[in-house]
């Protein structure tokens, strides 16, 4: 089993970023912790692959809406992309749970977001 390219690292953080804001960069502004935390994710992550960690992704970019939501940690993250938790989604407003529509609204944003400036290679 391979470890995921540093490249979708990089992607992974720049979503969560994103999705969390300061809930997720604030604890990594100290010296060299976001090249860290990088390197223990990547680590951590081995054996995902690219579609399993995109679903991960497009999860927690509903659940991170809440402002209460807080950011996964590599185990957490590594669970949630194998299926083996679920992430609970504060559903608000007029989405429902199980709605295709939105579904498929989030997979385009993490897809697009994903393959923005330099192209992942799948596999």
């Amino acid at each position: 089993m391979d470890k995921p390219p540093m490249e979708w690292i990089d992607k992974l953080f720049n979503c969560m970023a994103e999705f969390y804001g300061e809930r997720w960069t604030k604890p990594l502004q100290r010296p060299n912790m976001e090249s860290i935390e990088k390197t223990r994710w990547q680590s951590a992550l081995q054996g995902l692959t690219y579609e399993q960690i995109r679903g991960a992704l497009v999860f927690l970019k509903r659940a991170a809406q809440s402002n209460s939501a807080m950011p996964p940690n590599f185990l957490e993250f590594f669970r949630y992309a194998k299926g083996e938790a679920k992430i609970h989604i504060n559903y608000e407003g007029n989405a429902r749970r199980g709605d295709p529509a939105v579904a498929r609204r989030a997979m385009d944003e993490i897809t697009a977001k994903l393959r923005g400036g330099s192209t992942l290679k799948q596999g």
